[in-house]
């Protein structure tokens, strides 16, 4: 039979194995969590990495379908249609090449139309459009009321949704107590 001091030796080593054993559950357990909290975090980086990528591709998707991946064609058409139109009125065209021009500028400005886009022209006296409208002169006036609105419009523009494919040159009024109706010849740019 053991003795009291044995049976008490044996129960202090069986503590200090469980101690032991403990403190190693416990480090294992601080490992596991530093793991899964790490494990976590690159989730959370995927994820968001994912959505990143899936957000970009829905933006150019609903580009596309907006029709947005035509925008530089429609410009060069919008271009055309503007810059060119003016030869139908060159007396030195004949009338079978002006007919035939006439129809091709239709056709272009029905393709225009088909992406709606549409061309315009401001009216005398009307609010410039910044956007839309880029200044050739400026007109001095003395009515107030006057500044800042088309008073010639040189070319028309083309504009799709809002935007601008084709800006209109304008001369706009310029408030000036001194005006006496003098143009000022300076080309600027917006």
């Amino acid at each position: 039979m053991e003795t009291q001091t044995e049976l008490v030796a044996e129960e202090k080593l069986d503590q200090n194995e469980i101690a032991a054993t403990l403190e190693k559950i416990l480090e294992l357990q601080n490992k596991n969590s530093r793991q899964l909290v790490q494990s976590l975090r690159e989730n959370v980086n995927f994820q968001n990495q994912v959505r990143r990528g899936m957000q970009q591709e829905l933006d150019s998707l609903k580009e596309q379908q907006r029709g947005e991946q035509f925008t530089p064609i429609l410009k060069a058409v919008a271009s055309i249609c503007v810059e060119y139109r003016k030869i139908l009125s060159d007396e030195s065209v004949s009338k079978k090449m002006r007919r035939t021009l006439s129809l091709m500028f239709d056709e272009l400005e029905d393709i225009l139309a088909e992406y709606d886009a549409e061309i315009f022209t401001t009216e005398i006296g009307e609010p410039r459009r910044s956007l839309l409208t880029k200044i050739v002169n400026t007109v001095a006036t003395k009515d107030k009321n006057l500044h800042n609105t088309v008073a010639r419009s040189r070319r028309p523009g083309v504009m799709r949704n809002g935007k601008p494919l084709y800006r209109e040159f304008v001369d706009v009024y310029v408030f000036d107590e001194n005006a006496g109706g003098k143009k000022s010849e300076s080309v600027r740019t917006e």
